[in-house]
């Protein structure tokens, strides 16, 4: 009943061992669990700080984050109507900034990806029915060719910029009228 010699059975013994762990081995790896968690791709949407409130209009903070989020849209579509439901009009300085600012990169035939938005600092000063929201906006991203969706180039993280953004209540709701960023510590 013993077909192996016994000086081979350890031979055998390791051969099968052997072949047991690279039949594993290449299954898991086939299957992509072994290493580390893929990185999500850079196209993805940027991970947006929580609101503090469910209703973007309810406040000025989640009015604001409103609209960085329909501005990381509209940048990489070049279409400005997307901030229409978070400004106070189409003629708002807000509105007319960004929209120039899209056309130049439609004319340039690029886009952009946000990769990182992000507030800290925030602080809301509110005066009936304006408000004035100060920040510090971390944010990172890169361009892409408009018509390919390729990238332009690497992606780049801005140097932390302070974020200064005057809104009204309309109709009951928060919108933003202008903003602008600058150097952290530039003077006002």
């Amino acid at each position: 009943m013993n077909r192996i010699p016994e000086r081979n059975r350890p031979l055998v013994i390791l051969g099968a061992s052997l072949v047991v762990v690279i039949l594993v081995a290449g299954g898991v790896l086939l299957t992509g669990q072994l290493g580390p968690s893929p990185s999500p791709p850079p196209s993805s949407s940027p991970r947006p700080t929580e609101s503090p409130s469910a209703d973007p209009g309810s406040s000025p903070e989640p009015a604001v984050r409103a609209f960085l989020d329909a501005l990381i849209h509209a940048r990489r579509t070049d279409d400005p109507s997307l901030l229409e439901p978070h400004v106070t009009n189409r003629q708002s300085s807000a509105y007319r900034t960004v929209a120039a600012f899209l056309e130049g990169q439609r004319e340039a035939g690029k886009a952009a990806i946000t990769t990182v938005l992000e507030l800290e600092a925030v602080r809301v000063d509110e005066m009936g029915d304006a408000a004035e929201l100060t920040a510090t906006l971390l944010e990172a991203g890169y361009d892409i060719d408009l018509a390919t969706g390729g990238p332009l180039e690497s992606p780049v993280t801005l140097e932390p910029r302070e974020l200064v953004v005057e809104l009204k209540r309309v109709d009951g709701s928060w919108k933003v009228d202008t903003f602008e960023t600058r150097p952290t510590g530039a003077p006002s």
